[in-house]
């Protein structure tokens, strides 16, 4: 069984039992009557995240599960919609992706599996009563762009969103730090967890949390975040970090970047044989968790949201972590069948999956295949999806570096008009 075929087994098991129907419906009386559109069918049609206005979405989605000759109208799906809590979608997400594929990918550094957790602003739709705005803040000129800090911790390694949270923008990114760190102990039970930190999260009351979790963490830290680091001359050394009578030994690592620059990371990583080089190394793997963002905005476009509420937002944020995390387990599937396929071949390049294709076929395929009427009918249908998918393989060009072009204008479908539930 592939990876991406577990998934979809264990995601109709979850969606078809009565406890996470009573876990992610707001009150007993939902989702109790005949409808059109069935609470099974709801949480896939949101999983699904259809980009597109909810009347050809829905129009769409029940084309693909054989009810085109139902109609429901966007009032109705917006009530339904209005009747689930985030935390089903959340629970689900984590369930059904992130339990698997830790136990199922399994790439380290040093015998430590790496997390990154970072944040970053999301854009949501403006409308007329500033509902999005009250709730979550906004940027720009008088404050008037709702925007939302989403914030995640991220397996850099094996390519795992292990947990994620969208909040109001006032929220602090390392109190979100610290309910991520409570998820991967809660979700990942591997013993040697190491996770990068960027210069914005570095504190005393983080530092500790993970001490007192046995928790290894390497984080680029801020001049003048502590004067004894300030002072160290050497490219490896101690110091004792203190804070209201208590001391936390740390060790404190100065790296030369190419541009001439010093970085200074402190880890509590004491081993001798793991050295300033290979720390180097290590804190440049935090960079996919800035590549993950770039695929979340601009494949899965995140921000495009499809609802003017703070619940209607926050189920189609777990509903996006989902999709994501199948995609990654689709491109394990699929490289893992490259890498049999080629081996030996004497090619020039390797060659991997292609993302942009995943992300396609799916659009097509994923509803179809969750709704196979047998076991062998949806592995086949899962199959079908890989084979596809596998011949739009890209090759992998070592060391190739790309400018990077920023855009100013981060708003994309800041602005899009179309139907919200």
């Amino acid at each position: 069984m592939t990876l991406a075929d577990k998934i979809v087994c264990i995601t109709i098991l979850m969606v078809n039992s009565l406890e996470f129907k009573e876990f992610t419906r707001k009150k007993e009386t939902h989702f109790t009557r005949n409808r059109k559109i069935t609470f099974q069918n709801l949480i896939l049609f949101v999983i699904e995240a259809p980009k597109a206005s909810l009347s050809t979405g829905i129009r769409r989605f029940l084309k693909k599960i054989g009810k085109n000759d139902i109609t429901v109208t966007q009032q109705a799906l917006s009530e339904a919609k209005s009747n689930l809590k985030p935390e089903g979608l959340k629970l689900l997400y984590q369930k059904t992706t992130v339990k698997p594929m830790v136990n199922t990918l399994t790439k380290r550094w040093k015998g430590y599996y790496v997390y990154a957790v970072d944040g970053v602003k999301v854009a949501l739709p403006i409308d007329i009563k500033k509902l999005l705005l009250k709730v979550f803040g906004g940027v720009g000129r008088n404050a008037a762009s709702p925007t939302a800090q989403a914030s995640a911790i991220y397996d850099v390694l094996n390519k795992i969103i292990i947990d994620a949270a969208i909040k109001p923008l006032k929220t602090d990114e390392r109190t979100l730090a610290l309910h991520h760190i409570d998820a991967l102990i809660d979700l990942v039970k591997h013993k040697m967890k190491l996770i990068i930190f960027d210069r914005g999260y570095p504190s005393f009351e983080l530092i500790n949390y993970l001490t007192d979790r046995n928790l290894n963490y390497v984080m680029r830290v801020k001049k003048a975040f502590n004067k004894d680091i300030d002072a160290q001359k050497d490219d490896d050394g101690i110091v004792w970090l203190e804070q209201n009578g208590e001391k936390i030994k740390a060790r404190v690592i100065k790296v030369l970047l190419k541009s001439g620059i010093v970085e200074t990371l402190i880890t509590n990583i004491f081993d001798d044989e793991i050295t300033p080089a290979d720390f180097k190394v290590l804190y440049s793997c935090r960079w996919p968790i800035e590549t993950a963002y770039n695929f979340l905005k601009n494949k899965l476009e995140i921000a495009n949201f499809s609802s003017l509420t703070k619940n209607g937002i926050e189920l189609e944020f777990y509903a996006t972590m989902y999709m994501a995390n199948l995609i990654t387990a689709i491109e394990s599937d699929i490289n893992c069948s490259i890498k049999r396929k080629r081996a030996n071949k004497g090619n020039k390049y390797e060659y991997k999956a292609n993302q942009n294709e995943i992300v396609s076929i799916l659009k097509d395929e994923f509803v179809i295949a969750i709704y196979c009427k047998s076991n062998i009918e949806r592995a086949k249908a899962i199959d079908d999806i890989l084979k596809t998918a596998q011949r739009y393989v890209i090759p992998i060009r070592p060391d190739r570096e790309i400018p990077r072009n920023d855009n100013p204008r981060d708003v994309k479908f800041h602005h899009n008009q179309k139907s919200h539930a």
